[in-house]
């Protein structure tokens, strides 16, 4: 038998016969004679040595064989239109699907974009946010920002940075504090998205975190430096999403002890769209940004 290559064009009139359901009108649909599309039937018999077409009347039709393989070969060519169309949609398409927890997109992400968009100001880029960044799933978008240790391996990544906490509050609360033992006794803000935050620094401090202390919970990190920054409390925060405040003065760090570890934010995304260009130029910027 023919090698599939040799093949292929024969294969292409044959589906195109079976579609229009007669050699004429796929003659017509090919723009060439009914003749060169017998021939390329013909062709296709020999090279497969079994019959595809039987004659009934002045019409043809397909044998038991020849239904078979119509119908694997409509589904192939399909298929492959289908992968052919998403290629170059992928490679023309100017949009960038993102994934991400809703602190990092508030307090890091969205802040820095505007220099993603001096540089590629037509690119559109759709933000989704999520409840949790360990595990988050790449269906139905482009790149997603995953919290762990970057040991996945079903996927492209670039790290962003590290988990690095520290307890920031307002001006007029850090006069308050003046070592690390009187945060033991301060009112403190949770997030309910990293509810360990506190515990690890006191840990890493080597102090014994109380079992129970007064203080407030919120949804997330964004909400709690909020109302640190308002005075309600002391917030712990991860140093990447307050280094803003702390420079313009809206926060003041309330003890120098940072608390590290071993976990990270990275940017992630399929292997199979790493090199598409929107995917492409995100990942090239967002190496860039500190």
């Amino acid at each position: 038998m023919q090698t599939l290559r040799a093949l292929l064009g024969s294969l292409r009139v044959f589906d195109a016969v079976c579609r229009a359901r007669g050699v004429s009108r796929a003659a017509h649909l090919l723009h060439v004679t009914p003749g060169a599309v017998s021939q390329q039937i013909k062709h296709l018999e020999t090279g497969l040595g079994v019959q595809l077409f039987q004659k009934s009347g002045r019409e043809i039709e397909l044998t038991a064989v020849g239904e078979r393989l119509a119908l694997r070969v409509s589904d192939a060519f399909d298929r492959l239109n289908d992968a052919l169309s998403e290629v170059t949609n992928e490679a023309a398409e100017k949009r960038l699907r993102l994934k991400v927890v809703p602190s990092l997109a508030i307090r890091w992400l969205v802040p820095r974009l505007h220099g993603f968009y001096a540089r590629h100001p037509d690119m559109d880029l759709e933000i989704a946010t999520i409840a949790i960044a360990d595990d988050i799933r790449l269906e139905g978008v482009d790149c997603a920002i995953r919290h762990g240790m970057g040991e996945w391996t079903d996927v492209e990544l670039d790290h962003l940075f590290d988990d690095e906490f520290l307890p920031v509050c307002s001006p007029s609360l850090a006069a308050q504090v003046r070592a690390p033992e009187d945060l033991l006794h301060a009112n403190l803000l949770h997030s309910m998205m990293r509810p360990e935050a506190w515990p690890i620094w006191f840990s890493s401090a080597g102090l014994v975190d109380p079992p129970r202390q007064r203080g407030i919970t919120l949804a997330n990190a964004a909400l709690c430096y909020q109302a640190a920054a308002d005075g309600l409390g002391i917030a712990m925060a991860q140093r990447a999403y307050v280094e803003d405040d702390v420079r313009i003065g809206r926060l003041v760090i309330a003890a120098d002890h940072v608390a590290k570890t071993e976990l990270g934010y990275y940017l992630v995304c399929d292997a199979m769209k790493a090199t598409t260009p929107p995917v492409r130029l995100f990942r090239d910027w967002i190496r860039s940004v500190r």
